[in-house]
């Protein structure tokens, strides 16, 4: 499942699928249903129920039901990881079977689509903005363990030849959210793990502005440019008529699954150029759910980066803090700062990929701390 992460949604999804089969019937072989607790049950539990709020009074129910999947399929994925996961040998397997996945689509990126056909903006198999959320992640977590795992010679080799694939790939992805994930994360990790590398991180950022083609140093000034640049006009208006949404529906707003079909019909303004979804995670949720949704969205996320952040400080293996850091500044980097211009909270491949991670974090910490994995519920 997870070498097709960074390739293929679809072998994802078939692999998920298979995993999960295997392990309801892991289940009844061995008649032990028990589940593994752990303090993200209320927070999703909660933020489930909120999605399901929506449901009242929805413009199109069907598309909400549709549209509830993709956050059961990632929290399935979640559940699925930490029932099954139980040793930092099968952590580490996991998470370099991502790596692994990510190397292969960025080479297919980087080589083929921009040297070998000449394509000016890199997708790989995915959509440009999802791969980018992909890029930031894994490139994140290549540096911060470069920089300071006390790992094999082997291990840094590994991050040391990986960052400059990254590196070129998530530039000339160019997707400007993900582009200010990255560095948001970064500073956020270098910020709590070690401040005196912060102004070391910017003056290799400014060094990669000042050293880009024009077209990517064209690119990155069209960040602020809010009267020409259609992309960036095109996420106004998305803005502006989510904010319209919420004014007209505050409480639940018109259900999961129906901004795009609701704002076409009733709210486009002008210079839309996308109409799938608000290009912004909150004001997306807000338009779709209402202030309900928007505080169970607001719930969960805090819940995580709590959680995270606190078994940060308790945790002593530097290899094992490192990865709940990284995990914590991915969150971020993904779900808020690129997820101010981009709806990728429920996106498959950004989703599967930061909860595949949250899993992973979730059984290092256990295992960090001596507490044993615990699966609660009857063995029959």
């Amino acid at each position: 499942m997870m070498f097709s992460s960074a390739i293929s949604i679809a072998g994802s999804s078939i692999g998920l699928g298979l995993a999960f089969i295997c392990w309801i019937l892991k289940m009844m072989i061995n008649k032990e249903f028990g589940f593994v607790s752990n303090p993200l049950n209320k927070p999703i539990g909660i933020f489930l129920l909120t999605m399901i709020i929506s449901f009242w009074g929805s413009y199109n129910l069907i598309e909400s039901l549709k549209e509830i999947e993709s956050f059961l399929i990632v929290f399935i994925l979640y559940y699925l990881i930490i029932n099954n996961v139980s040793s930092m040998k099968e952590v580490k397997n996991l998470f370099n079977m991502g790596l692994l996945s990510i190397t292969i689509s960025s080479l297919y990126g980087l080589f083929y689509q921009h040297y070998y056909l000449g394509m000016s903006r890199l997708d790989s198999t995915f959509m440009a903005l999802d791969f980018g959320a992909l890029l930031l992640t894994y490139l994140l977590f290549s540096v911060i363990y470069f920089l300071f795992d006390n790992a094999l010679i082997k291990d840094r080799i590994k991050y040391g030849l990986l960052i400059p694939i990254l590196t070129l790939t998530l530039i000339y992805n160019k997707s400007r959210g993900a582009w200010l994930g990255f560095v948001g994360a970064a500073v956020i990790s270098l910020w709590i793990y070690r401040r005196k590398w912060v102004p070391i991180l910017l003056i290799v950022v400014l060094l990669v502005v000042v050293l880009a083609p024009n077209n990517i140093q064209e690119r990155i000034k069209s960040i602020v440019d809010l009267q020409n640049n259609k992309s960036n006009l095109g996420r106004l208006a998305l803005w502006k008529g989510a904010f319209l949404i919420f004014r007209d529906y505050p409480f639940n707003g018109i259900g999961l699954g129906n901004f795009r079909e609701v704002y076409m019909t009733h709210y486009k303004q002008p210079n839309t150029t996308a109409n799938s979804h608000a290009h912004n995670n909150f004001l997306h949720f807000l338009a779709e759910t209402g202030i309900i949704g928007l505080a169970g969205l607001i719930y969960l996320l805090y819940s995580i980066l709590k959680y995270l952040y606190l078994n940060y400080l308790q945790i002593e293996n530097i290899s094992a803090r490192l990865f709940v850091l990284s995990t914590f500044s991915s969150v971020i980097g993904t779900f808020i700062i690129q997820g101010f211009t981009e709806t990728n909270f429920s996106k498959a491949v950004v989703g599967r990929t930061i909860w595949f991670i949250i899993a992973l974090a979730f059984i290092i910490i256990q295992l960090s701390n001596n507490n044993p994995i615990n699966r609660t519920g009857n063995n029959l």
